[in-house]
C-alpha cells in the first residue's frame, strides 16, 4: 500500500496501489506516471487545485498550457468539441493506421469544449491538447482512474524531462508525490504536439512521430511552426500546445556544440563531449587538459536509440561537475530533428 507523506517515493504498480493512487488523484492529488516518451506529473483535470498544484511544483509560466492524457480516443469529446469537424477527420485517419500513431507519441490540439477542464490546463485558451499513451502503466492508471489527467513532464521548469523514476525524484524529492515504477521510458523525448485545427496541419513540436510520417497519413501538407515563445511568465497569450518555449530540457551545466568551442577552450577546463556513434567518438578530437569525459549515444549509429539514452546521459554529466557539456553532430534524420530541437531549446539562456 502506498504511504502518502512529505517525502517522494517510487512505488510499484501493482492492483492496489492503482487503486490508492485513483483515489488520491480524484482527491487533488499529484501522481508521478511513467508514458512511452517521458514521465508525466498528473491531476485531476477537472481540479484547479490540483492543477495550479502542478504549476507551483514546477515553477511553469502560466502562459504554458499542460498535455490532457485520456485512457482511449473514445473519451476525447469529453474535453474536445469535434462533432464533423476537420479535425475530427485528421484525428480519424491518425488512429486508423495499422499500426497507429494513436495510442503513441503524438498529442493532438484540438478546440477544446468549454468548461471541461479547469480552465488553467488550456492557460485560458480555445484549443487543448490530448495524448493517448501507449506505455501499459499509463494505460492501467488511465483506464482506473477513468477521468482525463493533466500531465506535463514531472520535472522542473526548464530543467530536463525525466525517463526514468529516480529522475522524478531527484526533481521532486521532498514534494511527497508518489511515483509509479515503469522503468525507462521506451522512446525518451516528448511526444510530437501536431495541431490538427489549422488549414495546413502544423506540427508544434517535433517528435519521434515525424512531419514525413504525419503527411503519409493525412495525405496533405504538413508544416512546422517557426520559432518559439521567450521563456517568461508574463506573455500575456497563451501558447497553443507545451513544448514551444524557447528555453527547455536545461542541464545546470552549460551546453555547446563544437561549433562553439572557441570561446570554451581559452583555459582548461572540464568538459563532457557527448558523439552520437562510435565512429563520431573515433573521429573527434576531444580536448585533452584535463581529458574530455567522453558519453557515446547509440555505438552503431542508431538515431532512435541516440533519442532513449539523450536525457539520460545529460543528466548524468549534469552531476559530474562540469564547466560544459559539448554534443557533437547529431543526424537530421527522423527523429534526429526532434534531437536537434531539444538541444537548441537546452542551450538557450
Amino acid at each position: 500500500m502506498v504511504q502518502l507523506g512529505s517525502i517522494s517515493e517510487i512505488v510499484s504498480a501493482d492492483e492496489d496501489v492503482l487503486e490508492a493512487l485513483s483515489t488520491y488523484i480524484l482527491d487533488d492529488g499529484i501522481v508521478a506516471f511513467p508514458t512511452e516518451t517521458v514521465y508525466g506529473l498528473g491531476g485531476f483535470a477537472s481540479s484547479s487545485k490540483a492543477i495550479l498544484s502542478i504549476f507551483r511544483l514546477k515553477g511553469r509560466p502560466a502562459t504554458n498550457p499542460l498535455i490532457v492524457h485520456l485512457s482511449s480516443l473514445t473519451k476525447v469529446e469529453d474535453v474536445a468539441l469535434l462533432h464533423g469537424s476537420r479535425a475530427e477527420n485528421r484525428m480519424e485517419r491518425l488512429a486508423s493506421r495499422i499500426d497507429p500513431l494513436i495510442p503513441g507519441p503524438l498529442t493532438l490540439v484540438l478546440p477544446a469544449r468549454p468548461d471541461s477542464t479547469a480552465p488553467e490546463v488550456r492557460a485560458g485558451g480555445p484549443t487543448i491538447a490530448i495524448r493517448v499513451p501507449r506505455h501499459p502503466i499509463a494505460q492501467a492508471f488511465l483506464k482506473r482512474v477513468a477521468v482525463p489527467i493533466a500531465a506535463p513532464s514531472a520535472n522542473r521548469s526548464t530543467h530536463i524531462s525525466p525517463t526514468r523514476p529516480r529522475h522524478v525524484l531527484e526533481e521532486f524529492p521532498d514534494a511527497g508525490i508518489p511515483i509509479l515504477d515503469g522503468g525507462d521510458c521506451q522512446i525518451g523525448l516528448e511526444s510530437t504536439v501536431i495541431d490538427i485545427t489549422c488549414d495546413e496541419p502544423t506540427v508544434l513540436r517535433p517528435g519521434f512521430i515525424t512531419q514525413e510520417m504525419l503527411q503519409d497519413v493525412l495525405e496533405e501538407r504538413v508544416t512546422m511552426a517557426a520559432g518559439h515563445l521567450k521563456h517568461s511568465s508574463t506573455i500575456p497569450v497563451p501558447a497553443r500546445s507545451p513544448g514551444q518555449m524557447s528555453r527547455h530540457y536545461s542541464p545546470r551545466t552549460p551546453l555547446y556544440r563544437p561549433e562553439q568551442l572557441s570561446t570554451l577552450l581559452s583555459r582548461p577546463l572540464k568538459i563532457g563531449w557527448v558523439c552520437f556513434s562510435a565512429r563520431d567518438a573515433e573521429n573527434t578530437n576531444l580536448p585533452q587538459n584535463p581529458p574530455a569525459l567522453l558519453r557515446i549515444l547509440s555505438p552503431q549509429g542508431d538515431i532512435n536509440e541516440a533519442a532513449y539514452h539523450l536525457y539520460s546521459t545529460l543528466r548524468e554529466l549534469d552531476n559530474q561537475n562540469l564547466d560544459a557539456i559539448v554534443v557533437d553532430h547529431i543526424p537530421e534524420l527522423g527523429v534526429g530533428k526532434a534531437i536537434l530541437d531539444r538541444l537548441g531549446r537546452a542551450q538557450a539562456r
